[in-house]
């Protein structure tokens, strides 16, 4: 119960409040996989907040100045588990809020990691200017105007965020108690097999 409350309320504050929404999404999903005895969920707690604590302690620690490079290497990975823990539990509880949430959430952190410019200039960059991956680059430049007169990436991606740390609230909110929605399907599939 108190992973959910960790999680609603962080996601609900990951577009306002940056780092410390990382730190309760982190504590969060610690608690939500001790509570539903998923090692998954609480590992990806456990690398949210290492990142945390090594950049907090690299920034202002003494002589420790190497971890902060460490702690934003492990954030960013914690970021892309926190994404795919949503799309998990949105498939295993068949919670379409948290489907929703990890696909935005996706789409928002690539237009993220492409940058202020294009996802043209990422593709590049990402495959030495010999393959245009699966046609992004060639879409994207036929797109430019329209996505340069929407704001560019960053305010989309910053859009995107918004919806789906909305809509991953709302799911994991609307999650039964841990445990239930899988005891009830062993039961129906147990029940099938005694007829």
């Amino acid at each position: 119960m108190y992973g959910k409350i960790l999680l609603g309320v962080g996601y609900l504050a990951a577009p306002f409040a940056g780092p410390g929404s990382a730190v309760l999404t982190a504590a969060g999903w610690l608690a939500y996989g001790s509570e539903s005895k998923n090692p998954t969920f609480t590992s990806i707690g456990l690398v949210g907040l290492l990142g945390v604590a090594s950049i907090l302690t690299g920034y202002y620690g003494i002589g420790s100045e190497g971890l902060a490079g460490t702690g934003g290497i492990l954030l960013l990975l914690y970021y892309v588990f926190g994404v795919a823990a949503l799309w998990i539990l949105g498939i295993k509880t068949n919670n379409t809020p948290l489907k929703i949430a990890a696909a935005l959430l996706a789409v928002s952190w690539l237009l993220a990691v492409s940058g202020a410019n294009t996802v043209q200039e990422a593709t590049n960059t990402a495959s030495g200017n010999i393959v245009d991956w699966g046609g992004v680059s060639w879409a994207n430049q036929a797109a430019r105007d329209v996505i340069e007169a929407i704001g560019g990436t960053v305010a989309i991606a910053k859009g995107l965020s918004v919806a789906g740390a909305v809509f991953a609230a709302i799911g994991i909110l609307s999650l039964r108690e841990s445990g239930e929605t899988g005891a009830l399907k062993e039961e129906e599939i147990f029940s099938l097999g005694t007829y």
